[in-house]
């Protein structure tokens, strides 16, 4: 049995968004059936191809975008994150990291921290960091701070996209009614496209329920497309690496729609996971959601 990876990430989207009920090493990963930490997993192309994982970062260098879809937690995923920083900081192209998990307001804690600058104590209190830290994002961070890699805070406050949620204003009527503060960490713009990203969003939530939350996830993904553009736009000879829930950037839409709309013309790749059940095999549900396809157990 497939599950897809929207599926998946969508059982999460009304919690973060603010809604009121919960629906339910360093080492490069080879691709194959190998396994990480017992846990076992394969790569494909797009369209049904097993790979290597070396040959997808060794295809990075000129890409300006990439995206990893991720499972949040997932012990395969966060090792083969790693795996992707490692590759591409050794490459010849510097690199940021991007953090769907890190608000635009807690930017000048993640700075402080990569800088030396307090404990990790004091970092993980100022940015909410829980136990799951540990094992999922931590390596990444750290591995950032010991070469320097800049990591951008990527989302918009949890609980400014909740307000705007709730005011039932156009964005940018919403936007003029915050502070001058709270306007610094919100994107400058979010129009929801009316695009397939919205016809697989109504299609996960329901259609009463998902067009009242669509203008919010719309505000995340404006968030995270605009805080990578903006830091490509001053610095251009970075790629970012966005590591973020798969259902912002499968199939290239969300978030990376958003991000070339500011960014025309720019190199995308999107790396998703995605759950099998049964033999370790691309899906027909698999083609076209990513430009490498990451199978995993659940």
């Amino acid at each position: 049995m497939f599950v897809s990876a929207s599926r998946i990430a969508a059982a999460g989207l009304l919690l973060a968004l603010g809604g009121a009920c919960k629906p339910s090493g360093t080492a490069s990963p080879e691709a194959k059936g190998a396994a990480v930490d017992g846990k076992e997993h394969a790569f494909f192309d797009g369209e049904g191809k097993p790979v290597e994982l070396a040959g997808f970062i060794a295809g990075l260098a000129d890409v300006d975008l990439v995206g990893f879809g991720e499972f949040h937690n997932h012990a395969v995923g966060s090792e083969v994150e790693l795996a992707v920083l490692t590759g591409m900081a050794a490459q010849a192209r510097p690199v940021a990291l991007a953090m769907e998990f890190f608000e635009a307001d807690q930017q000048a804690a993640l700075d402080e921290y990569l800088a030396g600058a307090g404990d990790e104590s004091d970092f993980r209190r100022r940015t909410r960091r829980d136990a799951k830290y540990d094992d999922s994002h931590r390596p990444l961070i750290e591995f950032a701070k010991a070469r320097g890699i800049p990591v951008i805070a990527a989302n918009a406050p949890r609980a400014l996209v909740t307000a705007y949620r709730k005011s039932g204003q156009p964005y940018q009527a919403w936007l003029a009614t915050r502070s001058e503060a709270e306007r610094a960490v919100l994107p400058a713009s979010s129009i929801p496209p009316d695009d397939e990203f919205k016809a697989r969003f109504l299609a996960t939530m329901g259609p009463e329920r998902g067009r009242a939350f669509y203008p919010s996830m719309c505000l995340w993904n404006d968030a995270m497309a605009e805080a990578a553009a903006e830091f490509r736009a001053t610095h251009p000879q970075h790629r970012v690496l966005l590591v973020v829930g798969g259902y912002h950037v499968a199939r290239h839409l969300g978030v990376v729609t958003q991000y070339l709309a500011r960014r025309p013309g720019e190199a995308v790749k999107v790396l998703l996971m995605s759950l099998a059940e049964g033999p370790m095999a691309f899906a027909g549900a698999d083609r076209g959601e990513g430009d490498l396809i990451l199978k995993v157990r659940g």
